[in-house]
């Protein structure tokens, strides 16, 4: 197992490592400030052209304006990088949902507009490819340009809005990555037992040999991954429900093999952040599953980490039976794990 460390900063969020067209590796993440969300967060990404040995210095993709920035998702389609980002002030308000895009392997990037379809304060997540299509599974919080305003005015954040659930679907893209339409919504409520909460349900999905698309879903304070299915290539999805998958209000994620295996990455503890108080143990271990039958049951499990701490926002993908990993660690250090799945 190869594990190297990228970068070390007062924050580091959210790194996902992906392969580049020009057959590096590089990695996007969030840095800067002490906290999240936060005014100064900005995202870099980082190269290597040893397979993961070496990382270059860190290259700025939002050019600088002021403005907080934070990146969701980095998918390759063709020969082009597709990143989507999230303006704001730094509470996430006054948000600004976009898409860049690069030509050049990630070297520069260039703004090629809003994320289409959705109006609210949206992450969009990991791509996959399906038939001839991109599918994009994404969380969007359907909050009023009225409310926006109002929240960036009070500086508050976007947790202390109003709303009353957050949506997750599906948006789709052509082989090009051209978006064309929106599926329907789950609905994820965020009250309970008449308390707010916030739900960042960061959803994953994989294609099932049938043909049918299965959601994977964190549901802060639950202590599981839910899921969600859908039998029509992600229009409509089934009612959430909890799996016997532990999750510490986590990020998992799904990636479907060449073989038509599911691998997923988690971090598989009950230790909610609601009762551990953002223990740092909270997300540990972090270890990668893999099914034989459409997630029914796990025949595989390794674990990727072995040291204490807050390993949190896993995401990768495997090529040639090896697993390329990135995550962050103690909301300081985005780490890089490369290793053989036996």
């Amino acid at each position: 197992m190869l594990v190297k460390l990228v970068q070390r900063d007062l924050l580091s969020c959210e790194a996902i490592v992906r392969r580049a067209p020009n057959n590096e590796l590089i990695i996007a993440g969030q840095c800067g400030d002490v906290t999240e969300p936060a005014p100064l967060n900005r995202v870099y990404v980082w190269h290597s052209a040893d397979d993961g040995n070496t990382w270059s210095k860190r290259i700025l993709v939002h050019p600088e304006d002021g403005r907080a920035v934070y990146q969701t998702e980095l998918t390759r389609i063709g020969d082009e990088l597709f990143m989507f980002i999230t303006l704001h002030d730094g509470g996430f308000c006054n948000f600004d949902c976009r898409i860049y895009k690069s030509v050049d392997s990630g070297y520069t990037w260039k703004d090629a507009g809003k994320v289409p379809f959705i109006d609210g304060f949206v992450f969009v997540r990991g791509g996959i490819k399906v038939g001839d299509n991109w599918l994009f599974p994404y969380q969007n919080y359907p909050i009023s340009k009225h409310e926006d305003h109002i929240l960036s005015q009070r500086k508050a954040k976007i947790w202390e809005s109003q709303i009353e659930y957050v949506e997750t679907g599906v948006l789709f893209a052509d082989k090009n990555g051209n978006f064309y339409k929106r599926g329907n919504d789950i609905k994820l409520p965020l009250w309970k037992d008449g308390k707010k909460r916030w739900v960042w349900s960061e959803p994953t999905i994989a294609e099932l040999s049938n043909g049918d698309l299965i959601m994977f879903m964190r549901v802060d304070g639950e202590g599981c991954l839910y899921k969600s299915l859908s039998n029509d290539g992600g229009l409509n999805w089934s009612e959430p429900e909890p799996t016997n998958i532990p999750n510490p209000s986590n990020k998992p994620k799904l990636i479907k093999m060449t073989n038509g295996d599911i691998a997923l990455l988690n971090t598989p503890t009950k230790n909610t952040m609601a009762n551990a108080g953002h223990s740092m143990n909270s997300r540990f271990p972090l270890e990668v599953w893999i099914s034989s039958n459409d997630t029914k049951t796990w025949d595989y499990k390794k674990s990727l980490t072995t040291f204490p701490g807050w390993v949190s926002y896993p995401d990768g993908f495997i090529e040639n039976d090896e697993l390329y990993v990135a995550f962050e660690f103690n909301r300081h250090d985005i780490y890089f794990i490369k290793t053989k799945l036996d």
